[in-house]
């Protein structure tokens, strides 16, 4: 468990907070929603609330990652959310086509979402046009992708991070500022098995220790990819799960874990972790835990 010298930057979003020393505040958990298939809102809407009130009730703060693949269903899926979510509740959008993700800032600002969105994500493989659009209708907060193809160890995560590793012009996080995104989660990127995997959990102090910036990582995508897990149906969520707690022990602040309907085993799993985390930091470091912790919440 760890303690930084650099000062740790701490962003809110309507009372979640994300970053701080370990121990301060509870890792804030993204669950995903719409990975396969067409949209199904009904079932969306249901496991949204079922988040919800896991979240309330660990004190464990849970955002809905909503994953758009098609044009014809960015609409929709923005009036979902607006409907749905508790009035200026944070989300975030998980967009991988270029073409779509220019469409999805135009049309959350028609929405009227932006201070609400979480942009996932700004990697190095941003083009111009998406540039551009980040520049004329900002989100409020955006996840950077410490992914470096040349070097995929913490070290070549933090040089994509400062000065592009020469695969873009600027580092990422100065291009985040350029485009007037000011917070800014890093995600460390966690590859396939046998690519170098393990760095996005070694790189979160790494990441924390040299910029002071909220670090996770979506580890679950380790774990999907793992196929050997195939011979072991029965053991695989709870790998699946269970990974998750690296990110708390190595003093990350996030995680993006994965579809959504997990979240009713995982909220109290991630909950008794950071009750374990700030039980030792505030004794051996003297960080106190926020009044929403999971520790002053479930512990009586």
């Amino acid at each position: 468990m760890f303690s930084f010298t650099k000062d740790q930057q701490v962003f809110e979003l309507q009372n979640i907070f994300f970053g701080g020393q370990p121990g301060l505040h509870p890792t804030v958990l993204f669950g995903g929603l719409f990975f396969k298939g067409n949209p199904d809102f009904t079932s969306a809407e249901k496991e949204i609330q079922a988040m919800l009130d896991v979240s309330e009730r660990t004190g464990v703060p849970g955002i809905p990652d909503f994953f758009i693949k098609k044009e014809k269903d960015i609409d929709s899926i923005l009036s979902f959310i607006k409907r749905v979510l508790p009035k200026n509740y944070p989300f975030s959008v998980d967009i991988i086509d270029p073409v779509v993700k220019v469409k999805v800032l135009k049309a959350l600002d028609d929405h009227g979402l932006l201070s609400r969105t979480i942009y996932n994500s700004l990697h190095v493989g941003v083009t111009n046009e998406e540039q551009s659009m980040l520049t004329k209708h900002p989100p409020v907060m955006a996840i950077v992708v410490a992914f470096n193809p040349k070097d995929k160890s913490p070290d070549g995560k933090v040089e994509v991070l400062e000065n592009g590793a020469n695969l873009i012009d600027q580092g990422l996080l100065e291009l985040a500022k350029t485009c007037g995104i000011d917070q800014v989660l890093v995600d460390t990127a966690a590859l396939a098995p046998g690519d170098y995997s393990g760095a996005a959990i070694a790189a979160l102090p790494v990441v924390k220790e040299e910029f002071g910036l909220p670090s996770g990582c979506a580890i679950h995508n380790v774990v999907e990819k793992s196929t050997w897990l195939k011979d072991f149906e029965h053991a695989k969520p709870v790998v699946d799960q269970s990974s998750n707690v690296n990110v708390s022990v190595f003093g990350g602040d996030f995680l993006l874990f994965g579809p959504i309907e997990y979240s009713s085993t995982l909220f109290p799993l991630i909950a008794w972790e950071d009750m374990l985390v700030s039980e030792y930091t505030e004794g051996y470091f003297g960080v106190t835990p926020c009044s929403g912790h999971p520790r002053r919440r479930l512990m009586r």
